[in-house]
């Protein structure tokens, strides 16, 4: 049997100062940050998007918001269309982020379309306060209509690195949503104080159920990472692999066949030990209780995709024996379905 050996990036930092309690919690710590005013105003002029409607340009500020000891104020430009009352009305047209002073320090520019006297398609975006235990931030989240079933973000992160408000690498994107705002845990030994990475969490879809999936922040200089990294030992030496993670809300559908069964492994690889042929009746009673997935990171020309390798496995215990198992037919015998 092979010995498997998983690091966690958060984990080595811990381990360094003798601290044994993962960082990434279940708790989610968000601090969204609520302008004192946000006003709308009519600028006079207009753009005419054929003979018989006009476009009108709409300004929202939101903030401000204090940054690195600089307040930030994120200034929203939209164009309306007067003849639509509904949730189309109006479309992010570019956004703004300025100092007391009104220099912009940072600009997104976002597409719209118009067909008869509606926009088909829109974008928009909200931003919020990050504060974490290491440094503070902006959370710019943005998205577009039309867009794919469960399509996530862009969600960019801006920080002050060397007095420059700067955007932390490419927006984020994913097939999930953004699971919260960790800051990171302050452990205090005496004199020492420890401080861990703060965190942003998404909640990727594997195509079975959602994964929790940690993003450091690195404050100092700018820059985002995967949180987790899991090393197995193979036959030529170590080498990275999916990691094991928690997992809620798994949807667990009827089972269609009366009986069947499923190769259970040991452990979360076909290397471990031959698997054992568990049956799964009608009425077994079938638990998920974990999952190991492959995290990708892939930083492509304007955002960075955060995806869950096709290979799922998942720990499951069938009428009390505990096992892992990983073939879209046994995930299919104990009732978990793709989709999305």
């Amino acid at each position: 049997m092979n010995r498997i050996v998983s690091v966690s990036v958060l984990t080595l930092l811990a381990i360094y100062a003798g601290w044994s309690q993962v960082a990434v919690s279940t708790a989610v710590v968000e601090e969204t940050a609520r302008p004192p005013q946000q006003r709308s105003e009519a600028v006079h002029t207009v753009f005419g998007c054929d003979s018989t409607q006009e476009l009108k340009d709409i300004k929202d500020r939101q903030g401000p918001f204090s940054l690195a000891g600089q307040d930030f104020t994120v200034v929203l430009h939209y164009k309306r269309a007067p003849r639509d009352a509904g949730l189309g009305a109006k479309a992010l047209v570019s956004l703004d982020i300025r100092d007391r002073a009104g220099a912009v320090w940072h600009q997104q520019s976002f597409s719209y379309s118009v067909e008869g006297d509606a926009f088909s398609e829109i974008c928009s975006a909200g931003v919020n306060l990050l504060r974490g235990s290491n440094g503070t931030g902006l959370l710019i989240e943005s998205g577009c209509l039309p867009s794919a079933p469960l399509a996530g973000g862009p969600w960019q992160i801006l920080g002050v690195v060397e007095g420059k408000l700067v955007p932390f690498g490419k927006p984020l994107v994913t097939n999930g949503e953004w699971g919260g705002f960790v800051p990171g845990a302050i452990n205090r030994t005496g004199s020492m104080t420890q401080i861990l990475p703060d965190v942003f969490m998404l909640r990727v879809w594997t195509g079975y159920f959602f994964v929790s999936v940690p993003v450091l922040i690195d404050w100092q200089v700018g820059k985002l990472s995967l949180g987790k990294h899991c090393m197995y030992q193979t036959g030529s030496g170590f080498a990275e692999e999916g990691c094991e993670v928690s997992i809620d809300e798994v949807p667990v559908f009827h089972r269609e066949h009366e009986m069947t069964f499923v190769r259970m492994f040991r452990e979360s690889n076909e290397r471990s030990a031959p698997p054992d042929h568990v049956l799964v009746k009608i009425n077994s009673a079938v638990e998920v209780i974990a999952a190991k997935v492959s995290v990708i990171w892939d930083e492509g020309p304007e955002t960075t995709t955060v995806s869950a390798g096709e290979d799922v496995w998942v720990k499951v215990r069938i009428d009390g024996q505990e096992g892992w198992i990983h073939t879209p037919e046994d995930l299919n015998a104990v009732g978990l379905f793709a989709s999305g």
